[in-house]
């Protein structure tokens, strides 16, 4: 069964077929660029561009599926990574110990990125996110998993303090076995950055992290048509908390924040707080 088609966006069934055969060893992918077969003249290509403008020429001849959304953000990242096939299948390796990256919420959506660092290269292998359920329900998540764990990021909001209990998230997640390491605050903009920086050393499972890619293609900051400008903030939508743990997974991976690490604050059954490096 051969399926052909014209990039129109991401959310229809056409896009979920390309992202499981990136991920899929029994399935032939191939993108057919204009610029790269040949089949078409240059002269009428530059034709095409002028009369149909950039971004419909990117998405109708170049196979671009995120070139009808304005402002996306890791748009070239993820064209580069796509080219070099590292949005392919990456399983898991059992020897070696896997770390995430949270981004926390509570009615909200939460958002864990699981990866493992080979040399200089980040294998992101999974993926999860779910909304509506506390601390100990994601932390079950993680312990079923098959993986022996090493550090767990999240960001400096988990040290704010349960109204319930008394205790901080962090202080909840040790008494149930996990031990946090709390990432430095900064701004949004040096996350963006961070996160540029990070992806053309990863290699994502295409088919373990669908939503994960999906919202990194979607993310996008918004044009103002009176200033003519894109907002400073990118759009809060569906995909900002996968993002969010991404930007976050990337601060962890830079060495000035590693040296800027919180102390790690321990509570006792007694909560005296206990400070250990």
């Amino acid at each position: 069964c051969v399926f052909i088609g014209t990039p129109q966006g991401m959310n229809n069934n056409f896009y979920e077929l390309y992202q499981h055969a990136q991920g899929a060893d029994d399935w032939f992918n191939y993108i057919a660029k204009a610029s790269e077969t040949k089949i078409v003249d240059a002269e009428e290509l530059v034709k095409a561009k002028e009369v149909m403008g950039d971004k419909k020429y990117q998405q109708e001849f170049e196979c671009d599926w995120i070139a009808n959304i304005e402002g996306a953000i890791f748009n070239d990242s993820l064209a580069k990574m796509e080219d070099a096939k590292q949005l392919n299948r990456v399983p898991h390796d059992p020897s070696l110990p896997v770390s995430t990256a949270w981004d926390l919420g509570v009615a909200d959506h939460s958002a864990i990125i699981f990866f493992q660092q080979i040399g200089k290269a980040i294998n992101i292998i999974d993926y999860h996110e779910e909304r509506g359920h506390g601390l100990p329900h994601y932390i079950q998540v993680l312990k079923e998993k098959d993986y022996v764990y090493k550090d767990h990021f999240a960001p400096h909001d988990i040290e704010v303090t349960e109204f319930s209990n008394g205790k901080t998230r962090r202080e909840i997640a040790y008494q149930l076995g996990i031990r946090f390491r709390v990432l430095p605050k900064l701004g949004l903009e040096d996350g963006i950055h961070s996160l540029k920086m990070v992806l053309p050393k990863c290699w994502f499972d295409a088919d373990a992290t669908k939503p994960l890619l999906a919202a990194l293609r979607h993310h996008h900051r918004k044009y103002n048509d009176k200033m003519r400008i894109f907002s400073a903030k990118p759009v809060k939508d569906f995909s900002s908390h996968a993002c969010d743990a991404a930007r976050y997974m990337a601060i962890s991976l830079s060495e000035l924040p590693r040296q800027k690490m919180a102390e790690q604050k321990l509570a006792e059954n007694n909560y005296e707080i206990h400070t250990e490096k």
